[in-house]
Order: structure tokens, then C-alpha cells, then sequence
């Protein structure tokens, strides 16, 4: 395969990245953390600690860790949520600004969860928003 046979397969998976995502707004992922959805916050540990939606149902489980060398991908991410979770819960996706819950979306998706949704702008939409959060400042998170 050439460069441009290379390229072409790049731009393909990236635009095919997220196809059979359901991504809602903030407010419809409010109303659904309130009527019982898990909510699953993929944050690192220490951006959830310093914030994080005030929800019944909260799970945080990342799916980017931070290393010496940087951020890099949980390996047990899927094995973390299969041994918190069934695949027939129903679940809202969260992190900061909804990057990373779009990829924790997709892969839970292609490991058989059924009932995923990515939280569109994450946890900084729903600070803009002043929904409710349990944090000890908020103003360090954004």
C-alpha cells in the first residue's frame, strides 16, 4: 500500500470512528443519570476526585492513565467495566470534554454492551451548565 492507499485508510477509520455511537447532550444525559443510568466517568482517578457529576450510580474506571511517558490507554479498561457491570446496564460515558468517552463508547460497544451513550462535551458541559457535582473546587477541573 502507497501513501496515499495509507492516508486514505486513516482518514477511514477515523471518520468511521464512532458510526453506531448514540452521543446525547448534557441535558438528556441529566434527566437519564436521574432516572437511574449508571453514570461511567472515564477520567483519571485525579480528575475525579477533584470533581465529578453528582450522580446515584457513579463509576469511575479510566480509560486513559497517566504514565511517566504520558497518557496511554487502560489495557483492562473492558475488563474493569465487565467486573463492575453487566452489558445489558444502561450507561451515560463521561470524561472532561467528550474526547475520550467516544473512544470508551466505541470499545464498549464492540465488546458487547448494548445500552451506551456518549456524554457530548463531558464533564466541563455539565459544570457550564451548573448541574449538580460533588467536588471540592470546581474551578480546578476546567
Amino acid at each position: 500500500m502507497g501513501v496515499y492507499g495509507a492516508v486514505f485508510l486513516l482518514l477511514f477509520l477515523i471518520c468511521s470512528l464512532g458510526d453506531d455511537v448514540v452521543t446525547i447532550d448534557v441535558h438528556a444525559a441529566k434527566g437519564l443519570v436521574r432516572s437511574g443510568y449508571v453514570y461511567l466517568d472515564v477520567r483519571t482517578v485525579e480528575e475525579f476526585q477533584k470533581g465529578h457529576v453528582d450522580a446515584t450510580k457513579i463509576i469511575n474506571i479510566p480509560y486513559m492513565l497517566s504514565t511517566p511517558k504520558g497518557m496511554v490507554k487502560n489495557p483492562n479498561f473492558l475488563k474493569e467495566v465487565s467486573s463492575a457491570c453487566n452489558k445489558e446496564d444502561h450507561f451515560i460515558v463521561g470524561c472532561k470534554s467528550g474526547v475520550r468517552s467516544l473512544y470508551a463508547t466505541t470499545d464498549l460497544l464492540a465488546d458487547g454492551f448494548k445500552n451506551v451513550n456518549n456524554m457530548e462535551g463531558g464533564y466541563m458541559e455539565w459544570v457550564k451548565n451548573k448541574f449538580s457535582v460533588k467536588a471540592s473546587s470546581i474551578i480546578e477541573e476546567l
